[in-house]
């Protein structure tokens, strides 16, 4: 066993376990318990519990041999991966212009999961108190004005299974409380073209927020952000700005 480092500590010995069970079928497919516990130097009823999560969760395939391996959906994420960076290659140029213009930080998301965004690029703004933020952060989709953009540009089977699975739960008092409400709000949203997050997510914060759009749905959804008395102040400016930015990186990408 190798030399414990400062950081193992923060290790948790159950998920690298599992990591490295993807790491073996990576080099070696097809095997089965017996192989994989004697690479592994672990108890084969350790390995098994670990593989059964693994295969509870779409990672690992077992066939009739017995013989594991892993599953499709590791393609279905390199796809993701290499979707989103060549998104966030793309429209970093037009979130630097849009922060500069505006002076707000800018934002670029896209869906994590059938429930939630994830923030993938942003440029932090320039003016006095701009909003603090990480790429990689997830949040549950109309709790933010990005969440809502890419909703209401989303086909009707993504909008059911949202309303199904997404919790209402009152972050501030403007959160949106109801499904009903939201199904309310998302017809607007998409008529006007743009979302607002006013003080939804977080007190004092408002975001106004446009989808990328091809061929009627949203790929990605674009904002600027602030405290909320700036943002109200330049309200129709920012909407205009962050619209026509959402427009520009469109004809950008040939959608």
């Amino acid at each position: 066993m190798s030399e414990q480092t400062s950081d193992d500590k923060y290790l948790l010995q159950s998920v690298n376990n599992a990591l490295a069970i993807i790491d073996v079928l990576c080099e070696h497919d097809n095997l089965g318990l017996a192989e994989l516990a004697a690479y592994m130097n672990l108890g084969k009823s350790t390995v098994f519990r670990l593989l059964y999560t693994l295969q509870h969760k779409g990672y690992v395939s077992k066939d009739r041999n017995s013989k594991y391996h892993l599953s499709f959906k590791f393609a279905r994420i390199g796809t993701i991966v290499t979707k989103r960076s060549e998104l966030i290659e793309l429209i970093h140029p037009f979130l630097m212009e849009l922060s500069a213009l505006s002076g707000e930080t800018a934002h670029l998301v896209t869906w994590h999961s059938d429930t939630e965004i994830i923030f993938v690029d942003k440029v932090i703004g320039t003016a006095t108190i701009s909003m603090q933020s990480m790429v990689g952060f997830t949040r549950t989709a109309h709790m933010t004005a990005t969440g809502k953009a890419l909703l209401a540009y989303s086909s009707p089977e993504v909008i059911g299974t949202y309303m199904e699975q997404a919790p209402f739960t009152m972050q501030t008092p403007n959160s949106i409380p109801s499904r009903s409400q939201l199904e309310r709000l998302i017809p607007q949203i998409r008529a006007q073209g743009y979302a607002c997050d006013e003080e939804e997510s977080e007190t004092g914060l408002t975001c106004y927020a446009a989808p990328v759009v091809s061929m009627g749905q949203a790929i990605a959804a674009i904002s600027i952000s602030g405290p909320t008395t700036r943002m109200e102040l330049n309200r129709d400016r920012y909407v205009a700005l962050v619209k026509d930015t959402a427009l520009k990186i469109g004809k950008k990408l040939g959608y």
